[in-house]
């Protein structure tokens, strides 16, 4: 972990008085010596730079260009550091025509031992996405800031509420005795929007954590002290659009670094238009060209030089805060150049990273295609290895709502997995109970316990990597609003004189407690169960509202059964004689009772069962 001294000297904000020019900013704010990739591009902002020449003269760097922007204010430096370059104070000379030379130190750091060689998420893993606005107030000094347009205001539900990274802080055990091993966050960076600012997804300033959540520092602390309980931290990144009231919209770079001249054009929302053979130019374009809302400008990726800011700003956030991964919001909205470009960056930097996409699609075919090493018909690889799997998660919630019948019911998951040959890296797929732009999963069941148990059992045995959002664990819901705000309700016990607290079981009802205790002991055996981490998935067809699936591991063996009938069903145990086997017993995972596998067995009604084979 950085020293606080190195963390300070890689504030975002550079001063200097350079001639007639005042330098505001240089971002990067800092560099690393030893990355794979030996290129550093910088934009210096300030007054009138556009005059302005550059040189170092520090060893093993070279300055091989510098490109005026449109604006006058702004400068680009490319520089070259030699592989066996030294961690130090680099620095950067500025001379203006008139002879008067100034210099900026820019920093330099030591990478952290093995930061090449981090690892991602896997199936191993089970991720908590937070909402960190609403999840926990630990700091009340940060609940308004006189810089920051919006102040706190619980009783709006699309306001901010004082949620904070020092509450994740302080929680974080509560995670480790739930389960939890990766943490995703919705954005932390600023957001200093007048409006609707507590979301994180418009963004002001993409190098600043939003002092209402925060520091920079903060968030490397968080980040080490998830690590030293078993914790990885994932970034939520958003290269697609940045907010309205973002320092380059008051002067921007080059005059095509937002869409459509800068003004407002609507998407169309047609993501299909991405892969169809059939598709018009101009329903592709404005699929990717157009804008959000108007709130959202969207960065011009063809512009080589935005392209570059955002894929540093990926890698300068991973290395300052050793992340475990990034997730990328709104995947196909970005240009496929640039998705291509920014994974190739970072993998080489990061080869057994994580980077997790958002494709919500229902179709498997369109999501197939940005997973890496698919053979798509046009030649593209994304190079992204993780997407979210949107179409497991609807056919899970269909499955369970409907009745069964001959093609509804559990035959819905049946079908959805057999298409798993569409993709490449099936086990990479993140699977969601629900997530902050949904109804709550409880909400989605009909608020029935038993579906909420039989879709939890699911989730965390299937294959791929489980997602769950903050509450789930008490059964969080939404059932009479669709309202982001409310789906998005603060966590019972964040803030003080909370009645009801999720942390010390305050004020839950027995259903609450019972579902906190049913997810706390199935994360957990999952902790320690190789073949879900890594066995294959064996299932059979369907039949009379039962399903059963496999994972078969040299280690182990696990037989999931889902019964979606309206009775008891006894299960003959030789019709799946292939996969159980010559084993003759087993033990129902959460409940600890033994299983005789020679005279088979009942299933209640609306349940799940887990055995393990011995």
């Amino acid at each position: 972990m950085k020293t606080v001294q190195k963390m300070i000297a890689a504030l975002f904000v550079f001063v200097a008085q350079i001639g007639l020019a005042d330098i505001d900013r240089i971002d990067p704010p800092n560099w690393w010596a030893g990355m794979a990739d030996n290129s550093l591009q910088l934009m210096v902002f300030g007054s009138d730079v556009s005059d302005v020449e550059v040189s170092t003269d520090y060893a093993g760097a070279t300055v091989v260009r510098t490109t005026l922007g449109d604006s006058k204010n702004y400068l680009f430096v490319d520089l070259v550091l030699a592989d066996n370059i030294k961690p130090g104070d680099m620095q950067l000379h500025f001379s203006h025509g008139e002879g008067t030379v100034e210099s900026i130190s820019y920093p330099l750091f030591a990478r952290e031992l093995h930061s090449a060689e981090r690892l991602g998420f896997s199936s191993k893993d089970v991720i908590y996405l937070i909402v960190p606005d609403r999840f926990a107030n630990g700091d009340r000094s940060n609940d308004e800031v006189s810089s920051m347009g919006e102040a706190i205001d619980r009783r709006n539900p699309a306001g901010r509420h004082g949620g904070d990274l020092q509450g994740v802080i302080d929680h974080l055990d509560y995670l480790v005795e739930l389960g939890i091993t990766q943490i995703w966050m919705t954005p932390i960076i600023e957001n200093n929007q007048p409006q609707y600012s507590y979301h994180g997804y418009s963004a002001t300033d993409m190098y600043r954590v939003d002092p209402r959540f925060g520091s920079n520092e903060l968030y490397a602390e968080l980040s080490s002290l998830a690590a030293e309980r078993g914790i990885g931290l994932i970034y939520d990144f958003i290269p697609n659009h940045i907010g309205s009231e973002h320092w380059w919209m008051k002067d921007l770079p080059f005059a095509d670094w937002i869409n459509n001249d800068g003004t407002f054009v609507g998407t169309n929302h047609r993501r299909e238009s991405v892969q169809d053979p059939h598709a018009v130019q101009k329903d592709k374009t404005l699929f990717i060209k157009g804008w959000f809302v108007p709130t959202m400008p969207d960065v011009n990726q063809e512009n080589n030089f935005a392209s570059t800011y955002l894929i540093q700003n990926s890698i300068w956030w991973i290395e300052y805060a050793n992340l475990a991964g990034l997730r990328v919001d709104t995947l196909p909205y970005n240009n496929k150049d640039f998705i291509r470009n920014f994974t190739e960056r970072v993998l080489r930097e990061y080869p057994d990273f994580s980077i997790v996409g958002e494709e919500w699609s229902m179709n498997p075919a369109i999501v197939s295609y940005w997973q890496k090493d698919k053979l798509n018909h046009d030649g593209f690889d994304s190079g992204v290895p993780n997407l979210m799997d949107f179409p497991l998660h609807q056919a899970m919630i269909d499955s369970l709502t409907q009745e069964e019948s001959w093609d509804l019911g559990l035959t819905k998951l049946y079908q959805t997995m057999a298409n798993d040959f569409l993709y490449p890296n099936p086990e990479k797929l993140l699977l969601l109970a629900d997530n902050h732009d949904m109804s709550r999963i409880f909400a989605q069941l009909g608020e029935r316990i038993d579906r909420f148990e039989m879709a939890m059992v699911y989730m965390f045995t299937t294959r791929g990597i489980p997602q769950l959002f903050y509450g789930t664990e008490i059964l969080m819901s939404n059932p009479d609003s669709a309202d982001h705000g409310i789906i998005r309700s603060d966590l019972p016990g964040g803030w003080p004189r909370d009645k009801v607290n999720v942390f010390t079981g305050q004020g839950l009802s027995e259903t609450q407690r019972g579902a906190k205790q049913f997810l706390t002991k199935l994360l957990n055996w999952r902790k320690n169960a190789p073949a879900i981490h890594h066995g294959k998935f064996f299932h059979y067809a369907p039949s009379d509202g039962v399903y059963a699936y496999f994972r078969v591991s040299d280690e182990q063996k696990i037989m999931v059964i889902m019964n979606n009938a309206q009775e008891t069903r006894v299960i003959k145990t030789e019709h799946y004689a292939e996969l159980i086997g010559d084993a003759m017993v087993a033990v129902e995972v959460l409940g600890g009772t033994p299983v005789n596998l020679s005279k088979g067995f009942s299933i209640p009604s609306k349940s799940a069962a887990i055995l393990e084979l011995r």
